[in-house]
């Protein structure tokens, strides 16, 4: 495992994708639809840009597997394509 970037730190884009896809892989146990991580990963970058990808990773995946009680959807939902943004291609 890849030792904690320092808080301000910017990696290129590429890099922080690879980072955030391997470390979400791992605490998946590699059990994850790749276009779905691809648009999580996409969804996210933006977000965490200077964080670590691995810390990203694992808010990310902390977050998706809370459960708030009570509520459950009518339907399975079927995430959004990643958005186009103008400038990160």
């Amino acid at each position: 495992m890849s030792k904690p970037l320092k808080p301000s730190t910017h990696l290129p884009r590429e890099t922080w994708w690879h980072e955030f896809k391997d470390a979400f892989h791992e605490l998946c146990s590699d059990e994850v639809d790749e276009h779905w991580l691809n648009g999580l990963t996409a969804t996210l970058h933006p977000f965490h840009v200077d964080r670590d990808p691995r810390e990203a990773a694992a808010v990310a995946f902390a977050t998706l597997n809370y459960e708030v009680p009570g509520y459950k959807l009518d339907e399975p939902f079927e995430p959004p394509p990643p958005r186009r943004r103008p400038g990160l291609h």
